[in-house]
């Protein structure tokens, strides 16, 4: 039996990187799991073996990715059952003004009312600026966003907001609520 699945969406790289760390804790702490990506046709496969569920995913014009919702639908019977997680990967997580925070939960409850999903635990993290990837008018508008919220408008690099000591304590968090046993234990 497979102990824990990591699911996850993403858009442009950042939350397959989170997910990938929330694995990597979960293995360093001698848990099995499997890392699936929502997107492929692995995901269509996966089967109700297991005893608990991390599902990550990035907010882009206000909503998840479609792959991450399907999945969720499709498997809501069984995720409903066990211990879950929602680790929500966002630049509103990096403001720490009041207007980004209410924002970002009205998206995540939007996102839980259309999935029927209910996790015991939501997590919140910043994501990044991929300026590389995007196109001319991505990146025009991305640093418009940037420079009114006070973030990095400098357009000739990346900027990553995540808190990694912070996903290692909420790896930590998930753990003990879910009592997780090591494998062979």
């Amino acid at each position: 039996m497979r102990s824990v699945l990591v699911v996850y969406g993403t858009t442009e790289g950042q939350t397959r990187k989170i997910a990938e760390y929330i694995a990597h804790n979960l293995e360093d702490r001698g848990v099995q799991l499997d890392l699936v990506d929502s997107a492929t046709a692995s995901a269509a496969l996966t089967q109700p073996v297991y005893v608990a569920a991390i599902a990550c995913g990035s907010v882009h014009q206000h909503k998840f990715q479609g792959a991450l919702v399907h999945f969720l639908l499709e498997n809501m019977a069984w995720l409903n059952g066990i211990p879950t997680a929602f680790v929500s990967v966002s630049l509103a997580a990096a403001m720490k003004d009041e207007q980004s925070s209410a924002e970002l939960t009205e998206v995540v409850e939007a996102f839980y009312r259309d999935t029927g999903w209910t996790p015991a635990i939501t997590h919140h993290v910043a994501g990044a600026l991929r300026y590389s990837q995007y196109d001319y008018f991505k990146r025009l508008i991305m640093k418009l966003i940037a420079k009114h919220q006070g973030g990095d408008t400098d357009t000739t690099c990346d900027h990553e907001y995540t808190d990694w000591s912070d996903l290692s304590r909420f790896v930590d968090e998930f753990v003990t609520a879910t009592q997780i046993q090591p494998s062979g234990h």
